[in-house]
């Protein structure tokens, strides 16, 4: 069985803090309604998570791009390669049980940092994924691939 750790954690803060300010946490609660506590959480709308590998940066890194941890909006950083999963594949992550929605395909706002970033990262961007139960995630929790879909 594959598995890797959690390297860096984000949530976006309600709007009584900082609208839309992005916060770098140690860990956070989720339910099916998404990060308790978060701008999105519970608004009604489809709001999947967002985890990037590693992977993602390392091409970054390759091309010698400088660009920050956490510029592609990612909710959940982690260490090992899950870009072969395809939707339905169930992933576990700390205490939480998630659901891959599918390969996160927005690449418009990367052409900001850099032009060649889009095309550099296709097929490399993220995994959208869905919590399916309610648990906690720590920086440093292990990941694990749970069952892969077909």
């Amino acid at each position: 069985m594959t598995s890797g750790k959690v390297l860096t954690l984000y949530m976006t803060m309600p709007d009584m803090m900082r609208a839309g300010h992005r916060m770098r946490v140690e860990d956070f609660d989720c339910d099916e309604n998404g990060i308790v506590g978060s701008r999105d959480y519970d608004n009604g709308d489809d709001k999947p998570l967002v985890l990037i590998s590693k992977k993602s940066y390392d091409i970054i890194e390759e091309a010698e791009l400088v660009l920050e941890k956490g510029v592609l909006m990612e909710d959940i950083y982690v260490d090992i390669d899950l870009y072969h999963l395809k939707t339905g594949s169930i992933i576990e992550i700390g205490e939480v049980l998630f659901k891959v929605t599918g390969p996160c395909l927005d690449y418009r706002y990367l052409y900001a940092f850099a032009p060649e970033l889009p095309e550099l990262l296709h097929g490399n961007r993220g995994l959208f994924i869905t919590p399916i139960d309610y648990g906690g995630i720590q920086v440093g929790d292990e990941v694990k691939i749970i069952e892969e879909a077909s």
